[in-house]
C-alpha cells in the first residue's frame, strides 16, 4: 500500500502531553465514576469517525485563523480482543483526506485502557504497533488480533488519563513520574533520548456519543514540529455508511458514508461533474446559529457552484438528487466497506 510518510508520535513513547504550564482541572472520582468513564469509552470511542464537516465549514463559513483550515482525516477506532495487551484494548489509525487516503505514517496505535484508582481515572496507555505495516486495518483482520505487541511498552513515557465532565469524557496526558510533570498536574515533558532536548506534547481529547474533538502538539527543544500554534480542535464527526446508485448515461454504485462521501459523474451531454454527501451543521434556516443536515448535491468542480441540492433531516435512511439526466440515490447501509478492498 502507498503510505503517506509523516512524522506522527500519536500517544507514543516520545509524544504527547500539555505544555501551557496550567495545571489540569480538580477532579474526584470514585470507583462508580470510573466505571462509567470505561463503560462509555467502550460505547462511544469504536467507529469510523471524519472531519470533513469541520473541513467544510472552515472553507464555506468561516476560517479559524491565519493557520487556515484544519486537516481532513478519516479516524477509525475499534476494539479489539488481544489479551496479550491487556483486556480493554483498542487499534486506531488515520486515512489522509477521507476514507480512500493512505495511512497516516505514526497514526496506528494501539490502546490499552485500564481504571486506575490511584490517578482517580481511567489511564490509557497508548503505542504504535511492533512492525506496524504488518497490522495496516488491523480492525478489519481479527487473525491478527492475537499477534500484535506494543512496539516498546516500558518506553512511554505519559499516561493518557480520562475522566468524567458531564455528560463528556475528557482526556489530556500527564507525565507517568513526578519528573515528568514540570509543568504542572495534567502535563507531560521529559528529555529525549533521541535528541537529548526538552520533549514537551499536548494533547486533549473530548469525547461524546456524536463527536471527538481534538488536538495533538509536540514540541522539541521549544519548537513546535506537529500540530497546530493556535491550538485548536480537529472536529471529528461519527460517520454512517451509506451507498449511492449513480443512474445517468452509465450506471454504477459508489459505497461510502455520511460525512463527506465525493462522487464524480458525467451528465448525457459530457459535462464532468460532482457530488457530495455530507451530513455537517449548516448554516440554520431562520438565520440563526447551525441545524444538523444531510445533503447531497451536485456541484461544478472547476467553478464551485452548486447544480443541484436535496436537503435532509439528518439521520435519513435515504436521499436523493437529480440533474441533468443524471440521478443520484444514496441508502443508509449496516456495514462500512472494508477499508482494505478500497
Amino acid at each position: 500500500m502507498k503510505r503517506l510518510f509523516r512524522v506522527w508520535c500519536v500517544l507514543c513513547a516520545v509524544s504527547l502531553a500539555p505544555n501551557t504550564g496550567k495545571a489540569a482541572p480538580g477532579y474526584d472520582q470514585g470507583r462508580a465514576d470510573l466505571e462509567w468513564v470505561m463503560e462509555y469509552l467502550i460505547k462511544w470511542l469504536p467507529g469510523v469517525w471524519d472531519s470533513a464537516p469541520q473541513v467544510w465549514f472552515e472553507r464555506n463559513i468561516r476560517m479559524p485563523s491565519d493557520e487556515g483550515e484544519h486537516e481532513h482525516w478519516h479516524r477509525t477506532f475499534a476494539r479489539i480482543n488481544a489479551p496479550q495487551i491487556g483486556e480493554v484494548v483498542f487499534y486506531g489509525q488515520i486515512n489522509n483526506g477521507g476514507r480512500n487516503g493512505a495511512i497516516i505514517g505514526g497514526s496506528q496505535v494501539l490502546y490499552h485502557a485500564v481504571i486506575d484508582e490511584d490517578l482517580g481515572a481511567v489511564n490509557i496507555f497508548g503505542q504504535g504497533p511492533l512492525n506496524p505495516e504488518d497490522y495496516e486495518n488491523l480492525h478489519e483482520r481479527p487473525e491478527l488480533w492475537g499477534k500484535v505487541q506494543f512496539r516498546e511498552r516500558d518506553a512511554i513515557n505519559c499516561d493518557w488519563i480520562w475522566r468524567r465532565n458531564g455528560d463528556q469524557i475528557f482526556g489530556v496526558l500527564q507525565g507517568n513520574t513526578e519528573d515528568k510533570q514540570a509543568y504542572g498536574p495534567g502535563t507531560c515533558s521529559f528529555i529525549s533520548k533521541r535528541t537529548d532536548e526538552e520533549f514537551r506534547a499536548d494533547a486533549e481529547w473530548v469525547l461524546t456519543p456524536e463527536q471527538l474533538w481534538l488536538y495533538d502538539n509536540n514540541w522539541s527543544a521549544g519548537m513546535l514540529f506537529l500540530g497546530r500554534e493556535d491550538q485548536t480542535h480537529i472536529r471529528l464527526h461519527r460517520a454512517r455508511p451509506y451507498t449511492c446508485e449513480i443512474e445517468g448515461p452509465t450506471e454504477r454504485e459508489v459505497v461510502g458514508h455520511d460525512r463527506g462521501r465525493v462522487m464524480g459523474l458525467r451528465t448525457k451531454a459530457g459535462r464532468e461533474l460532482e457530488a457530495m454527501l455530507l451530513r455537517a451543521e449548516y448554516p440554520a434556516a431562520d438565520g440563526f446559529g447551525r441545524d444538523d443536515r444531510l445533503r447531497l448535491w451536485v456541484s461544478d468542480p472547476a467553478t464551485g457552484e452548486t447544480l443541484a441540492l436535496t436537503d435532509a433531516d439528518p439521520l435519513s435512511d435515504e436521499i436523493e438528487v437529480d440533474f441533468d439526466g443524471v440521478e443520484i440515490e444514496c441508502q443508509q447501509t449496516e456495514e462500512f466497506a472494508p477499508l482494505s478492498g478500497r
